[in-house]
């Protein structure tokens, strides 16, 4: 296994940086799936302590925040590296990093730091700031004037994604614009100052990092009532025109969901006989719709959990348990959008798209949380990812793009010269968002699926396996010597028949300090002095 050409161009830039290089800003354009989570790592281990104290990651959601923690203790990846960095997991605490090289944090918890704690710690030490997935920072808005102080501070700073474009097509904070005739375009020009790399999809198939895709298209029609109370049908949602927004939303809020989830699910489990570590993610429309189609799934035997903004904390352990193989391991996961983004599960191989948002950053985003190649799912060249989707032109025009990318590579172009998805993309007005007032404008009454047809993109691509292993991150083991010694405390003070918290303000009488700001090396003297002072 060795680096792919974005991160051995970071490397190189770093290099630069430590001979004297006056860079303030990187900007990493990397393909969905193609690697750019070690590229945190790559920055921490090459400029830590010559040019930075320490990095601070910060990431859309909790659920990534773990898996950027967890990806610095991956053993392939400290092997590609070189380093034995760690990361901790760190939301608004003074000594975020707590002896780690680097902290990872969230973008809601920036806008809820009352305390300024991070501007802080930013104005203490020497920050790298990485943004992960910036095109959810808003120009001007709330989490952008969150992170300002931070940009401000940091001696350098780092903007990656995969899909570099907003939805609503506003602009991304802490990106150069131009103006140009198709209107305001991200400058990806180079300066003595901004770095750019770039790596597309064409990039990734020339460097054999995608697996087999095949998209399973429904064909739906549907009828519905409109705020008038008027009927309207359409036979075939491929066709429906200037009517898809809402046939696509009345299928996906009546029968032809279900025809569509029930096919999904049945050729997942043919597909588990020869393929046990195989996973499924279903993206739903709204909470409402996730709740249906998880009562609907666990009805007919298939043990699948939810996992949706309404309850962070159990949506946070259903995905650590979707990741997870064996015993207590979730195989199915119901969702929303908290857990599509970033979401690297590499067994995931059958996907069901039962959403309306119709944006091409979203569609390429969760449709490449299926392509990563499973190393431990046997040979490479059984391994195949396959989604399902209602039949509509935005779904159809989307994997056209990729297709676009996929004949760059075949053809043999230069992927280093292929331009960004966002200036070769077919008809970017045609695609739609539904909002919650066009939702509710209509009533759905019935739909169903006519056919199936199916579209595979790309011939299988030789990678090369790694080990899985799993390693506690820094956060775990503090949770655990946390645990450690409060199960001691409360066991003491239960068999001397002590009241509840003496031994806890022994504890802090005696360091001074709440054991929630100690370091690990302060848990452990603190074991070591309880299990004398207050022996079981």
């Amino acid at each position: 296994m060795q680096l792919r050409r974005h991160q051995r161009e970071l490397e190189k830039i770093c290099q630069e940086v430590l001979n004297g290089r006056g860079l303030k800003d990187i900007v990493c354009a990397v393909t969905p799936g193609g690697g750019k989570s070690l590229l945190p790592q790559i920055l921490a281990a090459r400029l830590i302590p010559t040019v930075a104290d320490g990095l601070c990651w910060i990431v859309p959601r909790s659920v990534l925040q773990d898996q950027g923690a967890r990806g610095f203790q991956n053993p392939s990846h400290r092997a590609l590296v070189d380093h034995r960095l760690e990361a901790m997991m760190a939301t608004n605490q003074a000594n975020p990093t707590r002896g780690c090289a680097a902290y990872v944090t969230t973008y809601q918890a920036l806008a809820a730091d009352t305390r300024k704690a991070n501007v802080k710690e930013f104005r203490r030490k020497r920050y790298i700031l990485v943004l992960d997935e910036p095109h959810h920072l808003e120009e001007a808005g709330m989490w952008h004037e969150a992170i300002q102080p931070l940009y401000d501070q940091a001696v350098l700073r780092v903007l990656m994604s995969g899909t570099f474009e907003r939805g609503d097509r506003t602009p991304i904070a802490f990106l150069p614009y131009i103006d140009s005739d198709r209107g305001d375009r991200i400058d990806w020009d180079c300066t003595d100052s901004r770095a750019v790399i770039r790596y597309t999809l064409a990039d990734a198939l020339s460097e054999h990092a995608c697996i087999d895709l095949t998209v399973h298209y429904a064909n739906c029609q549907a009828t519905w009532l409109d705020a008038e109370g008027v009927e309207h049908h359409v036979e075939s949602l491929a066709q429906a025109g200037k009517q898809s927004a809402a046939a696509l939303l009345t299928a996906l809020k009546t029968e032809a969901a279900l025809e569509l989830l029930g096919t999904g699910v049945k050729d997942w489990k043919v597909h588990r006989v020869t393929h046990p570590r195989s996973k499924l993610l279903v993206v739903a429309a709204n909470i409402e719709q996730a709740q249906k189609y998880t009562a609907w799934l666990q009805s007919r035997g298939v043990p699948g959990q939810i996992a949706t903004s309404e309850d962070s904390t159990a949506a946070y352990q259903a995905i650590k348990a979707f990741k997870r193989q064996g015993p207590g391991a979730v195989d199915c996961l119901i969702t929303v959008a908290m857990a599509y983004e970033g979401l690297d599960v590499p067994a995931i191989t059958h996907l069901i798209c039962l959403t309306h948002i119709r944006t091409k950053p979203w569609i390429e985003q969760v449709v490449h949380r299926a392509t990563r190649m499973d190393p431990l799912a046997g040979p490479y060249d059984d391994q195949r990812a396959y989604i399902y989707a209602p039949d509509d032109r935005p779904f159809r025009e989307c994997l056209d793009f990729i297709l676009a990318q996929r004949h760059t590579a075949l053809v043999g172009a230069s992927p280093s010269t292929s331009v960004l998805g966002e200036e070769v993309f077919p008809n970017p007005q045609g695609l739609f968002h539904m909002t919650d007032r066009a939702e509710s404008s209509i009533q759905p009454l019935r739909s169903g699926v006519l056919g199936m047809s199916n579209q595979a993109l790309w011939a299988n691509l030789e990678v090369p396996s790694q080990s899985e292993i799993h390693q506690e991150t820094p956060k775990e083991r503090l949770d655990r010597l946390r645990k450690q010694i409060e199960k001691h405390v409360r066991t003491h003070e239960q068999s001397r028949r002590l009241a509840h918290g003496t031994v806890n303000r022994a504890v802090y009488s005696q360091f001074r300090k709440s054991r929630t700001a100690m370091t690990e090396p302060e848990l452990h003297r603190v074991i070591k002095w309880v299990n004398k002072a207050y022996p079981l």
